[in-house]
């Protein structure tokens, strides 16, 4: 990456970051953030997945029913989380989502081989973007903000980490077909970086709340191991996907940065998976 594109980047990041932590203070803020990250994102892979087809206004739709499901399923977590019930589940709204979006393609596309590419098209995001990053809900929820701004901030840390050891040391591909930069070097030293960032981060938030103790040397070891893994599958698979749609980026929304989706890759895998972690290790 030339100096130039590094300082946009750069940039970029210091302006949109503050804004993005301060949106964890409180949990309608993040709701309202994961929200608006997942109709963005959701866009840029709708509008590039069925680009050569028509319906702009059905593609529209399906980010809007894409989006109204992550703010419902936040909302409902939250209520049903405030009066103790457990039975009722809130996922399904992500069910009748996508009947939702099937019944509309069938109503709206004629053709048969398109309608197809509508409904694989139009609910992928249903899952990989929507449902992937609602995960932030219950990790607020039951773990606190602190844990949840941990989950982002340590695949912040992990890309920044392995960008900059891969450019120094990287020379093992790990998927030279889909992802030619991504190197064995760089994920290891990401995930050193994350570890010492995990580690410096329990220690100043047990400054700030002394009752918190999430944070201790099994999350240190393992919650980093999760970015470092997920988070370069995650970025994998969104390189395969724009490969095969022969994109270099899913969007152009954050200067420097590419698109939300390009942004998100990461993200989306790891959440759920350290929220899974969290729970067993703090079982």
């Amino acid at each position: 990456m030339r100096s130039k594109e590094l300082g946009i980047r750069l940039v970029t990041a210091f302006l949109v970051g503050p804004f993005v932590v301060l949106c964890f203070v409180n949990y309608y803020s993040l709701i309202g953030l994961v929200a608006t990250v997942v109709m963005f994102a959701s866009f840029e892979y709708i509008n590039f997945s069925l680009k050569e087809l028509k319906h702009p206004l059905l593609r529209l739709v399906y980010v809007a029913i894409i989006t109204l499901t992550t703010v419902l399923y936040g909302l409902l977590l939250d209520k049903l989380n405030l009066f103790g019930d457990t039975k009722r589940r809130p996922e399904l709204l992500f069910s009748l989502a996508f009947i939702t979006i099937v019944t509309l393609t069938i109503l709206a596309v004629n053709d048969t081989r398109k309608a197809k590419l509508f409904v694989v098209n139009g609910s992928l995001p249903l899952i990989y973007i929507s449902l992937c990053l609602s995960f932030f809900f219950p990790l607020y929820i039951h773990f606190g903000p602190f844990i949840a701004l941990l989950n982002l901030l340590s695949v912040w840390v992990f890309d920044a980490g392995a960008y900059f050891s891969g450019i120094r040391f990287g020379k093992i591909r790990i998927s030279p077909s889909y992802s030619p930069k991504k190197s064995l070097e760089g994920a290891i030293g990401g995930y050193l970086f994350t570890v010492f960032f995990v580690w410096l981060y329990g220690s100043v938030v047990t400054l700030i709340d002394p009752n918190f103790h999430m944070i201790g040397l099994d999350e240190v070891l393992l919650l980093p191991m999760v970015v470092a893994v997920f988070g370069t599958v995650g970025d994998i698979a969104e390189s395969a996907l724009k490969r095969f749609h022969n994109l270099k980026d899913s969007g152009s929304i954050l200067p420097g940065h590419g698109g939300m989706l390009d942004r998100i890759d990461g993200l989306l895998f790891v959440t759920p998976i350290f929220y899974i972690f969290m729970i067993l290790l703090n079982n």
